[in-house]
């Protein structure tokens, strides 16, 4: 029965009175986006319509450049070139988008996944690369803690590229020769939670940028009336200057191209000698030369401009088109907000793995074996799709998921793919062992009542699924959970940690960091390294950090309603509004409705562990059917004269809806 604190936002009446009038949204679509904070009809707009050309230029990241270059100097010489990857799904689409990058454009590379020897860049391996002749190392979705082993790389005389999406430290950033990395302090790149393969994706694209007719040239976007004109420079995609001007005061000589409207007295400029696009506009777009600013006619030119290149560039859309897949499976799986650009890059990477997945031989051999026929959708990468590629890197093989997704071949494809198999039955029973004997631990080690944040160690473990059991034990306990494997040979102890609203993991180490051989990772997931005798002081410490830092409050489970239905709206029609919604993950979850004053008829238990209900949600002569997980235990509390309030998502049965009941309240 209800334990958790329900939250029913409220949405502006007026406004959302306003928008039904300007959108083509329905109130319950509306109403869902108002609770959700987007409130003006360019920010629903956007959301419900995300668009390619707009997602960010790759030359904001400060860095880029200066990456770019220096990749594109190795491709050039035929330097060895090293991709050093983690091994997660995140890590090996990461891996995959940028080799396949160098490798179209000609270069020398060669990749790396670690293994026994734990997260991110390791000296040995180092060593070995060395010897092997590399002199430029890529890291992807790793490198922005690893300060050490670029300090050491630095000493060895090759030069090291971090391309990440983690935390930086707060010591200092790493020596490296530059760093992409949106979370890092100097960068001003607009949006900050992509994933390690979007991060990936942006460096691929700026690079191939390089190799375009008009990279580092100057282009004029002008709009022009009677004797004035305004002129937007261009280098890069990037706004360099914007001045209104007297025509015969512009030096076109130093523009590599023109963009011109077709409107207006542009046309007076187009014939001297410089190439000149013209760009088409709609009347709606330029209202009227009196109405429309010069500035603003060019910046409306500007954006116009971008989508055309973006729509009419073969060599870039080819890219895109081959990358963008991977971009939305290593999203998904990474579980990054699917927000901004990461809402249209996964929308867009979807959208081409349902339209045909089969171009990737490996793909296609999981698509096949554990979606049989269902639509690709996050929700389908997140539960059937992620778990077998991360079963690789869980037991130590990362490679082999790098290799299914490289494959070229069918036959090759097969065989990775049931190696791949094997790996990830052999992981149900790792963490099924996992589960039980830290659960076990558990109890004898931590005061789970009273302890803000439970750390477990255990020495008796195989690696591999800690990260899972430390997810499943947040879900169970509501708070923080760190735990230890550890390794007698060695003296050291690997632990994962899975953490709750409100708690930054990766600060909390930070505080720690004096007892730590190495950490990293973000707010509410994150890895560490530590002596076995340290153990029990970190857990001291890290008790004390959090005695402080988190309260009751964060520790009760809060559920966001996106807003209240009547039973006549749970429907086919509501279900398929809800698409437009898609995809679901991380910061857009899937919709929750709160339904009051209904009764259940029809309860029965379902599941093979005998642990479900399923029943018939029913008021005002109407019954819905519906599944309630885990409730079994509660059937004594759900009589029949009784009247309830529910929380449930909507889902499909056979074509029918049904409920999904999350929680429930006795009126």
């Amino acid at each position: 029965m209800q334990k958790n604190k329900w939250i029913l936002q409220d949405i502006d009446k007026d406004k959302l009175f306003y928008l039904q009038k300007e959108l083509a949204l329905s109130e319950i679509i509306l109403k869902i986006l108002l609770a959700r904070g987007l409130n003006s009809e360019e920010e629903i707009l956007s959301f419900i319509y995300p668009k390619k050309e707009d997602l960010f230029n790759p030359f904001l990241f400060r860095d880029m450049y200066k990456a770019v270059l220096r990749i594109k100097q190795s491709i050039e010489n035929q330097e060895k070139i090293l991709i050093y990857a983690d091994r997660d799904v995140d890590g090996i689409t990461s891996l995959a988008i940028l080799y396949n990058t160098i490798f179209v454009l000609g270069g020398n590379c060669c990749w790396y996944i670690p293994s026994d020897e734990g997260y991110g860049l390791s000296c040995n391996i180092l060593d070995k690369y060395k010897q092997e002749g590399v002199k430029l190392i890529i890291t992807v979705d790793c490198g922005i803690s690893a300060v050490t082993e670029i300090d050491y790389a630095n000493s060895l005389g090759m030069e090291v590229i971090v391309t990440d999406h983690h935390e930086p430290p707060n010591d200092g950033l790493p020596k490296a020769f530059c760093i992409v990395d949106a979370k890092a302090d100097f960068c001003n790149y607009p949006f900050k939670e992509l994933a390690g393969c979007g991060v990936s994706f942006k460096v691929s694209q700026a690079l191939m940028q390089t190799y375009g007719k008009y990279f580092d040239k100057n282009i004029a976007v002008v709009a022009v009336k009677d004797d004035k004109a305004y002129v937007i420079t261009v280098v890069n995609d990037i706004v360099i200057s914007a001045e209104e001007k007297d025509l015969k005061d512009i030096d076109f000589s130093k523009y590599a191209k023109i963009v011109l409207s077709e409107k207006g007295e542009a046309a007076n400029i187009k014939n001297i000698g410089i190439e000149t696009d013209i760009v088409n506009l709609k009347d709606e777009e330029i209202k009227s030369e009196t109405e429309t600013s010069l500035k603003q006619q060019a910046e409306i030119l500007f954006k116009k401009y971008r989508k055309q290149e973006f729509e009419t560039d073969g060599r870039m859309l080819e890219f895109f088109e081959n990358n963008i897949d991977l971009v939305a499976l290593g999203s998904v799986a990474d579980i990054v907000p699917l927000v901004n650009e990461n809402r249209t890059l996964v929308q867009c990477g979807l959208s081409m793995l349902n339209k045909d997945y089969s171009k990737r031989f490996g793909l296609r051999y999981i698509f096949d074996e554990y979606l049989k026929g269902k639509q690709v959708s996050a929700k389908t990468i997140s539960w059937n799709v992620a778990p077998i590629l991360n079963a690789a890197g869980r037991m130590g093989k990362a490679s082999v998921a790098a290799d299914l997704i490289l494959a070229d071949d069918s036959y090759n494809a097969n065989n990775f793919f049931a190696e791949l198999k094997d790996l990830n039955n052999a992981r149900k029973e790792l963490q099924n062992e996992n589960i039980k004997q830290f659960n076990i631990l558990l109890k004898q080690q931590c005061d789970i009542e009273n302890d803000n944040i439970l750390v477990v160690s255990a020495d008796n473990l195989a690696h591999g699924v800690t990260g899972i059991v430390a997810s499943q034990m947040v879900k169970l306990y509501g708070k923080p959970v760190i735990l230890f494997i550890e390794d007698k040979q060695k003296g050291e102890a690997t632990g994962a940690c899975r953490s709750i609203d409100g708690f930054d993991m990766v600060a909390a180490l930070d505080k720690t960091k004096d007892l730590l051989i190495k950490f990293g990772g973000h707010h509410q997931a994150a890895g560490l390294t530590i002596e076995i005798g340290k153990i029990e002081e970190f857990r001291n410490r890290i008790k004390e950090i959090a005695s402080v830092s988190i309260s009751t409050e964060m520790v009760a489970k809060k559920i966001n309603i996106d807003c209240e239905l009547k039973i006549t709206e749970v429907n086919r029609k509501t279900y398929n509004e809800l698409v437009s919604l898609e995809p679901f993950g991380a910061s857009n979850p899937v919709p929750i409705f709160l339904l009051k004053n209904v009764s259940f008829e029809e309860i029965s238990i379902i599941g093979q562990t005998q642990e479900h209900l399923r029943l018939k949600v029913c008021k005002d002569g109407i019954s819905v059917p519906a599944v309630f997980w885990g409730a079994a235990k509660n059937i004594d509390d759900f009589g029949y004269k009784d009247k309830f309030d529910i929380l449930f998502n909507m889902d499909l049965n056979r074509g029918a809806v049904q409920l999904i009941i999350l929680d429930v309240k006795i009126v």
